[in-house]
């Protein structure tokens, strides 16, 4: 697998590369097409500097030319061509450059068929084989105007048009290999600067990428050290930048939460080997003694009343598990409908009525009859019967619980509360967790610790809200607020 940062400098220099490439081509053509241009304006005015040495006289062409004022047309190290020919095609000169040799001497220029108002350019094979350009001038020849007076009198009165006289063609050409070679330097020193650019870019690409990505390398290096028994360190990346500052939360907020659930496990599986020792313990001493007296029956039903509490016991261990388990992993269906929050209370505490009544409880319920929910029945019920019995077991004789309610925009709230003379502010902070009790020498009753869990985790599946209270004179106060059932009954 690839990393980021040689993906990265991939796409950076190949994206670099082809920017380059584009330039040099863009760069090259532009400047070898000014080169052409040159080479043709400076083409078409030696050919000009020709024509301008032709003229008319009587109706035939006459050329001045001097060899030895052009001597590249003659016997010259790179030597030039031209050819003076007529409308009707004939030659009437060529350069002395076509005699130097028996090859040259029998060939000739490329003449257009077609006459141009303006120069023509082609490339071509020159005579002696290099390669070569040529420019095409269609022309009138003016007329010879001689200087001396007294033929300008005899000469007639009015000259003839241009359309009268005759046309004439002069081609001129010369070799261009110079020029050529001149474009392929040019081609190679741009492809040079090209590749010494795209390696230099290479070069501050790696330096800047390095020093880019300093903060992920040492957050990768962190991490990849980070195991089960170091769920406790934190990354440290100096001064992230801001899209390495977001995952450094979220991996200090992921080690926050794995590091505490790896705790609950560790104390989850203490509690639950804790939990069951003490009855397991309690059953193998039972079995003992009956085996050893078998023939006392009443002693022997004894046993088994005893085995059956703790088998009991041990149920709902099981049975609260299994449901923290099945609330865990979002398997339980809600299933809501307005409920009647004052009657849940009443069927809650009929099964208590006979333990409040042995410690003197009393029930005050102060929730209006009206007051209807949009919940779960059966499970906002399993709340209300845990928070009751845990009123009951841990309220001192005499004491009072009281229910009461409230209603605000739409939502309404549920108040239980109960004289806790052995509860401390400090114990609001865990007292939702599995298998705490306060009392931390488990003294064997029917309670496991398992009921404010429950809450908690069927308070997040019906989303509901809980707040806790520990009030100055030891009154426990715990509230549930939830939505206010409509008339309608809905369920889903």
């Amino acid at each position: 697998m690839r990393s980021l940062r040689t993906r990265l400098f991939v796409y950076l220099i190949g994206g670099s590369a082809v920017l380059l490439l584009a330039a040099g081509f863009a760069l090259s053509a532009t400047i070898a097409a000014w080169l052409q241009s040159e080479f043709d304006r400076s083409l078409e005015a030696k050919a000009r500097a020709l024509v301008a040495l032709t003229e008319q006289d009587g109706g035939q062409i006459e050329f001045d030319f001097r060899n030895d004022l052009m001597p590249e047309f003659g016997d010259a190290p790179n030597p030039e061509y031209f050819e003076l020919r007529l409308a009707d095609g004939s030659l009437s000169r060529r350069s002395p450059s076509f005699d130097l040799s028996a090859e040259t001497r029998g060939r000739s220029l490329v003449k257009s068929l077609h006459p141009a108002t303006t120069p023509s350019f082609r490339d071509l094979r020159l005579p002696d084989g290099r390669r070569g350009r040529q420019v095409q001038i269609d022309f009138v020849p003016p007329l010879d105007v001689p200087d001396d007076p007294a033929e300008k009198g005899s000469a007639p009165l009015q000259e003839p048009s241009s359309a009268s006289l005759p046309a004439a063609t002069f081609i001129v050409a010369r070799e261009r290999e110079g020029l050529d070679a001149g474009v392929r330097r040019l081609e190679l020193a741009i492809g040079g600067l090209g590749v010494g650019l795209l390696l230099t870019l290479a070069g501050l690409m790696h330096l800047a990428l390095r020093v880019g990505l300093r903060s992920l390398d040492r957050l990768t290096r962190q991490v990849r050290a980070l195991d089960v028994t170091s769920l406790a360190t934190r990354v440290d990346v100096e001064a992230p930048p801001e899209e390495i500052a977001v995952v450094v939360e979220q991996v200090h907020a992921l080690l926050d939460r794995l590091e505490g659930g790896f705790k609950r496990e560790r104390r989850l599986s203490s509690d639950i080997a804790h939990e069951l020792k003490t009855p397991i313990a309690e059953l193998r001493s039972l079995c003992a003694v009956g085996a050893r007296w078998p023939e006392d029956r009443v002693a022997v039903r004894k046993f088994f009343e005893d085995a059956e509490a703790i088998a009991e016991q041990m149920e709902r261990i099981v049975v609260h598990l299994l449901a923290l388990a099945r609330y865990d992993e979002g398997r339980e269906q809600v299933w809501t409908t307005p409920v009647r929050i004052a009657e849940l209370v009443d069927a809650a505490w009929k099964p208590l009525a006979r333990e409040a009544a042995a410690k003197g409880l009393e029930l005050r319920q102060q929730i209006p009859r009206a007051l209807r929910f949009e919940t779960d029945p059966e499970k906002f019920g399993l709340m209300v019967s845990n928070l009751l019995s845990n009123a009951v077991a841990y309220s001192p004789p005499g004491a009072t619980v009281v229910c009461a309610s409230e209603q605000m925009d739409g939502r309404g709230s549920v108040t239980f509360s109960n004289r806790a003379e052995n509860l401390e502010p400090q114990d609001l902070v865990v007292m939702f967790d599995r298998f705490w009790r306060k009392d931390e020498a488990r003294s064997g009753d029917c309670n496991v610790g398992l009921g404010l869990a429950l809450v908690r985790a069927l308070a997040d599946l019906l989303v509901i809200e809980i707040e806790t209270r520990l009030e100055p004179d030891k009154t426990f106060r715990i509230t549930l607020s939830g939505r206010i059932a409509s008339e309608a009954v809905r369920s889903h």
